[in-house]
């Protein structure tokens, strides 16, 4: 028996803002970024495979 669907997609996470100066924190800010989306696409996925059962 699959889960129930969960009507309502979860809010983008607010993505910090890349620095104009300092190539150091312009990567880490990067890098926190790419973390945050690649971590919002996996609950996607997770409610995705809920959904449907898989």
């Amino acid at each position: 028996m699959s889960a129930p669907c969960i009507a309502t997609r979860p809010a983008s996470p607010a993505l910090p803002a890349v620095p104009a100066h300092g190539i150091f924190e312009q990567v880490q800010a990067l890098l926190a970024r790419e973390q945050l989306r690649a971590a919002h696409v996996r609950q996607l996925e997770a409610l995705l495979d809920a959904c449907t059962g898989g």
